[in-house]
């Protein structure tokens, strides 16, 4: 199927502009860069179309290659409008390859907490760092530390800030790590010692600041709900420490002393290190393994909802807290009520496929506090099965708690786990 065209950025600049579709694998047996980026666009057309005003002003694009513009807090959006200098290559060069890194990266830090991600996370924890030029291996290396700098204001919603000195904790960060441990592997099998250091010590101080981050929020009295978060954020950042290091073609590499030493100092944090960083991860796992299990999956039933995707403020926060997302989703101003009734099916549709969660409950708790789920405007517009659906006696039970005692029984266990 044909992509749209993107409409004209603010300032009347293209931003990728590509009309024709990509052959399947047509970069190098990769997914084409046009293709790419349209993905990008269809799960986040904020980031192109000025729709959003955090958007609005597009980052300056100075010529050159990709991988240049990734420094800043604004490189990923910088990188993102100037893909189409990045041409489709059935053989590409090692120099289109880095600025592919480049690209692949900069679509996954804009998507990765929308309702969609593009699907690059191979490629750039394991794929692009295999058997790479010693130049083009260090420009991609600095394009993986300059990641820490990236500004994910309006590009998620998964985010506790902890401090001014801390700073924030989210889900891009374990991204970044992934990252990061998939470059040290492909700086170990190119014998480039300097720059595993280099990623090595970036890994370290990132796992550090983010123990340190949750050992702070245990410690804060009435901080139960970001202590909450960012144990989620920081067990998944975990699984994405182990996943940066299972490339298969680095696993003969783990087993030598540097490799070893990689797997020992910063695998299995979540399952195996009670010890590693104050024990921060594995009391992150308690939690999480107790209270918030059931709301780590991956939202499939809200994917085919594209009226979700129009705005940063539809992004998804970390579950169960949705009560504020549910509002939103009753008051958003640009629907009307076919489109807020579409939106409300889309969660009630959750309910009925994700077993054991209580997120989808809360949003449509947060949801009936602003407009009732019963509302005679939006009643003819819902299906049948959601209409019954709505009326059924447990899920009226569990909207029907309010906000305040259901946190208050969950903060209350996580401080009773927390004080074990």
């Amino acid at each position: 199927m044909p992509r749209r065209r993107p409409r004209p950025q603010p300032d009347g600049s293209p931003a990728a502009t590509w009309t024709a579709p990509e052959q399947a694998g047509a970069f190098g047996g990769f997914i084409g860069p046009r293709n790419l980026v349209s993905l990008v666009q269809g799960t986040a057309p904020y980031l192109f179309d000025g729709s959003a005003p955090a958007f609005a002003a597009p980052p300056p694009t100075p010529p050159g290659r990709l991988d240049a513009l990734a420094p800043g807090p604004l490189g990923w959006w910088s990188i993102l409008r100037a893909a189409d200098r990045l041409e489709t290559a059935a053989e590409p060069t090692p120099e289109q390859l880095t600025d592919y890194f480049a690209l692949c990266v900069a679509a996954h830090f804009a998507t990765v907490a929308t309702f969609v991600p593009t699907d690059v996370d191979t490629k750039i924890r394991a794929h692009l760092w295999w058997r790479r030029p010693p130049e083009e291996l260090a420009r991609q290396r600095r394009v993986a530390l300059a990641t820490a700098a990236w500004d994910i204001t309006g590009v998620s919603a998964r985010v506790v800030d902890v401090d001014p000195e801390v700073g924030r904790v989210s889900g891009h960060d374990g991204e970044r790590l992934s990252i990061l441990c998939g470059g040290a592997l492909g700086h170990l099998a190119a014998g480039e010692a300097d720059g595993l250091a280099e990623l090595e010590a970036a890994i370290d101080a990132e796992l550090a600041r983010q123990a340190e981050a949750f050992a702070r929020l245990a410690r804060a009295p009435g901080r139960e709900r970001d202590l909450l978060v960012a144990a989620a954020s920081i067990v998944h950042n975990a699984g994405d420490v182990d996943q940066g290091l299972s490339a298969s073609w680095g696993k003969p590499l783990l087993r030598a002393p540097a490799g070893a030493r990689l797997r020992e100092r910063f695998g299995r944090l979540a399952h195996e290190g009670p010890r590693r960083y104050g024990g921060a991860f594995a009391r992150a796992a308690t939690l999480y393994r107790e209270l918030l299990a059931s709301e780590g999956h991956r939202h499939y039933p809200l994917r085919e909802t594209r009226l979700l995707r129009a705005h940063p403020a539809l992004l998804l926060p970390v579950g169960p807290f949705f009560d504020d997302w549910g509002a939103t989703l009753a008051s958003w101003p640009p629907w009307s009520a076919p489109e807020r009734a579409e939106a409300l099916a889309a969660v009630v549709h959750g309910v009925r496929k994700v077993k054991g969660q209580e997120g989808y409950y809360r949003a449509l708790a947060g949801f009936d506090r602003v407009r009732r789920l019963d509302a005679s405007d939006l009643q003819p517009h819902l299906p049948s099965g959601v209409r019954a659906e709505l009326k059924d006696p447990t899920l009226r039970k569990k909207v029907a708690v309010r906000r305040e005692s259901f946190e208050s029984s969950l903060f209350k266990r996580a401080r009773a786990l927390v004080g074990r």
